[in-house]
Order: C-alpha cells, then structure tokens, then sequence
C-alpha cells in the first residue's frame, strides 16, 4: 500500500496488486493508478486489464467516467467487455447508457453483460432482447441472460 504512490514502475505495479487483492480501503489508489496507466499509456494498455476489473470488483463509482473513456476509446474487443462489466458495478447510467450498445458487441461476454443490465424502456432494447434470445447461433450463456429477464411471448420486465 505504501508503494502504491509512487510515480514509478513499482508504484505501478503496487496499483494493480491493490486492483487485484485490495479491499475498499483501496478504492483511491485504485482509481489513481487507473488514471495515470490511460494518461500514460493510453486506452489499449495491457495494464488496464487488472486496473478495470478492480474498480469494478471494488465498486469505484467515480472511476465510471474513466471506464467510459477506456470502453470508448480502446480497439480491444476483449477489454471493451471487461470495462462493460466493470461499468455495470460502477455506473448508474450503464443499463440505459452503453449497455444498450453492448447489446450489439462483438464478444458474447459482452452481449451478456448487456442482456443482464440494458434497460427495457427502450422498445429497440426489448426487439434486440428478443432477437438475441431466439437467435440459433447465438452463445448459450447470452440466451440465458436474455430469457432470465423476458420470456418469449412476455413482455420485457
């Protein structure tokens, strides 16, 4: 913890430990070696795996705007979903902001964590719900998600 503030690799790496196995009196330094790895590496940078999941695991609720950036910003499929997952702990807005778009996603992980979060006041919401839910080819695990929230003839809940 004493190392997690320092402006050097060790700093660095003592943020992503924290991410990992700290507790909510990490919260902060959690957040700032988030901040720092995107101002410093930008939004496609292997550190960010670990520092995303942290704030979601911790519940960094004022980390959602940096989440949002890293989601927006980054050509990772991969860590799209993890920001996706982080930001539906994080984000009051996620289930009528970016969760509707993660509906659409390439990675079924994502598709999923939408499915589970989108809000359902969107009539494009409930037709892409019910889409995704009688799509053959469509991952089991989103399928699931979908027929957990709405049934086949039900309305969306």
């Amino acid at each position: 913890r004493r190392w997690a503030g320092r402006p050097d690799a060790l700093g660095a790496a003592a943020g992503r430990v924290l991410a990992c196995r700290g507790g909510v009196q990490d919260r902060e330094p959690v957040l700032a070696a988030l901040r720092e790895a995107v101002r410093g590496e930008g939004p496609d940078a292997t550190t960010l795996w670990t520092l995303v999941d942290g704030a979601g695991r911790l519940g960094i609720t004022c980390a959602a705007p940096v989440l949002r950036h890293v989601y927006r910003e980054t050509a990772s499929s991969h860590l799209r979903g993890r920001t996706a997952r982080a930001l539906a702990a994080t984000d009051p807005s996620f289930a009528a902001g970016l969760a509707v778009e993660c509906l659409w996603d390439c990675e079924e992980s994502t598709r999923e964590i939408a499915a589970r979060h989108a809000g359902t006041g969107d009539s494009r919401v409930v037709e892409r719900l019910r889409r995704l839910a009688a799509d053959p080819a469509e991952e089991a695990e989103v399928q699931t998600a979908v027929r957990s929230r709405i049934g086949p003839e039900e309305p969306a809940v």
